[in-house]
């Protein structure tokens, strides 16, 4: 992968310099910073600002965000909308789903990111002819020749995180909009047809998660319909103007900081596309910024976007950076009365139930396959009662 990646970037750097110029800066909304106690004296009396969470993208180094909303948590900071990018997209999500930041710990911390990441089929799992294939051509890479010699759309299928999503977003299936969450929310894809960013708002919660985080090259890209999706972090990797556009009066962004670039570091023509991207990524970042009440920036000079291995750290860095600005989040606090008010709307708007299959259907095989295959899946089927009945195979 790491001999891979420099060409992939070497192709996308020109692209992303065209989004960049092609991309209107974020329409200026009319609750800005500077109008924050203009709104102040607006609200009615015994009411409060309505608070947006921004999180950007930065691979693993976006699990600082779960750290950083365990310390809003414990300080009764309520989350009223929140928007993110990438993981920031993923990690965001999870909690709008209801998920609080310890549930969040323990899954991520009971993942195999390795497989995750490699996203290959076992060799033991293999039909007998891909196990030849294997065999013949060791390599991570799959080349097309049905219609001509063709590369993969992505060094990694993203199966692996997609059954991941697929497991979180599965109860909110068919809900009107990403505002019936128990947090509403929003996740920034790139639309590589149009050339501009695609804001989430509604649909399915899967396809956007799944999306967000579809990083050029790296994933194989989310085709829905007409449009091809990448990850939103080309053109906005914090949205903090989503967050104002959702409703928020007050804005915290959380930044991911990583290490200061020096010329030493500068060398192999890795590193020169490496900090290339890098540079337009955080030109986007700092016009976000910009745009916050409030920034939270997570140090982590000691960690890259691929140090899934170091979560527990990662994670820990980001309670510490909100605990840095405590002075200043204690402002948004709520008291014990309003805390568990809070809490129970989202609650109250979370959902635990999941559909299940009525029937199961195997295609594409002979009529023995089908029957072994069917009796396997009858298992899942909602009413077992009535397996005999509903599953076709």
């Amino acid at each position: 992968m790491r001999r891979t990646l420099p060409i992939l970037v070497m192709l996308l750097v020109p692209a992303l310099l065209r989004a960049q110029q092609d991309a209107k800066p974020p329409a200026a909304s009319a609750q800005t910073p500077g109008n924050a106690a203009v709104a102040d004296a607006k609200r009615a009396p015994g009411t409060r600002p309505r608070i947006g969470v921004a999180l950007e993208g930065g691979g693993a180094l976006g699990l600082a965000h779960i750290g950083v909303l365990k310390w809003f948590e414990e300080h009764h900071i309520p989350v009223d909308y929140v928007a993110g990018t990438s993981m920031g997209g993923l990690v965001g999500g999870f909690y709008a789903t209801g998920m609080n930041p310890e549930e969040m710990k323990t899954l991520i911390e009971g993942l195999d990111w390795r497989k995750i990441l490699s996203d290959r089929t076992p060799y033991e799992d293999l039909s007998y002819r891909r196990k030849e294939d294997q065999r013949a051509y060791p390599n991570s890479l799959i080349f097309g020749l049905r219609h001509g010699l063709s590369a993969p759309a992505g060094l990694i299928p993203g199966h692996q995180i997609g059954l991941l999503i697929d497991r979180v977003a599965l109860p909110y299936y068919g809900v009107p909009s990403f505002d019936a969450l128990p947090v509403p929310f929003r996740c920034v894809a790139t639309d590589l047809v149009s050339g501009k960013p695609y804001i989430f708002k509604d649909g399915s919660l899967a396809v956007a998660l799944r999306a967000t985080m579809s990083i050029p090259g790296a994933f194989s890209p989310v085709h829905d319909g007409q449009t091809v999706f990448v990850d939103g972090g080309l053109l906005n990797n914090l949205p903090t103007d989503v967050v104002r556009e959702m409703g928020a009066e007050i804005v915290i962004a959380v930044h991911l900081e990583s290490a200061p670039v020096e010329a030493k570091d500068i060398r192999s023509l890795f590193n020169v596309l490496e900090h290339s991207v890098r540079v337009v990524l955080e030109e986007n970042e700092l016009r976000s910024m910009a745009q916050a009440d409030a920034v939270v920036s997570v140090h982590l000079a000691e960690y890259n976007a691929r140090d899934y291995g170091k979560r527990e750290a990662i994670m820990q860095k980001g309670y510490e950076a909100a605990q840095e600005r405590s002075r200043l989040l204690a402002a948004f606090a709520l008291d014990d009365a309003d805390w568990q008010e809070y809490l129970q709307a989202r609650a109250a708007r979370k959902r635990t139930d999941v559909p299940a299959p009525q029937f199961v259907k195997v295609q594409g095989t002979n009529e023995h396959g089908a029957t072994d295959v069917g009796r396997y899946l009858k298992s899942f089927q909602a009413d077992r009662s009535t397996r005999r009945n509903s599953t076709k195979c």
